[in-house]
């Protein structure tokens, strides 16, 4: 009777993965015909994604939390003092990005997002700097300045700016 249960048992988790593994890989291979449609081309907007990942507040300040967190490694006291900036400043960008992408042109999207980077960026480090150490806001500084070379560097890489990939995609 164990057996049976057991095999049983087998077969359907086998069932559910292989349900799951193929509509993933099948997923990944469907072209998105509306947005397809949409824009009237292959190849998409597909630049333009890539220039908004480059300056996304969002995920600027998300990352800078995650930094404080765990990198610093600040004690909780400061982390319930800070955490209220955080998040003050992550739904101003949050609330400006939905209401600029909303208007669809790419240009004036990226030109706001700078100008909101520069108003909201030193507001946002100087409410820090009442909450954290010098030392702590050198090497928070410090981790967000790498992180954001690394994402650079990735991006050059991808777009086939040196590095491992070669033009051909071969390696």
């Amino acid at each position: 009777m164990k057996q049976k249960w057991f095999v049983l048992s087998a077969i359907a988790a086998i069932a559910i993965v292989g349900v799951f593994v193929f509509e993933h890989a099948t997923s990944a291979q469907r072209p998105d015909r509306n947005a397809q449609s949409e824009r009237g081309n292959r190849g998409g907007d597909r630049g333009n994604r890539g220039m908004m990942e480059m300056v996304n507040p969002v995920s600027i300040v998300d990352n800078s939390w995650v930094d404080l967190t765990f990198a610093v490694k600040v004690d909780d006291e400061t982390l319930v003092k800070a955490r209220p900036i955080y998040q003050a400043t992550r739904y101003t960008f949050e609330m400006k990005m939905k209401e600029l992408r909303a208007s669809g042109d790419m240009r004036t999207v990226m030109a706001e997002m700078q100008k909101l980077m520069t108003t909201v960026g030193p507001e946002f480090q100087a409410k820090l700097k009442e909450v954290l150490t010098e030392e702590q806001m050198t090497k928070l500084n410090e981790l967000t300045k790498k992180r954001q070379a690394e994402q650079k560097n990735r991006r050059n890489r991808w777009r086939g700016g040196g590095g491992e990939r070669n033009r051909g995609g071969n390696r």
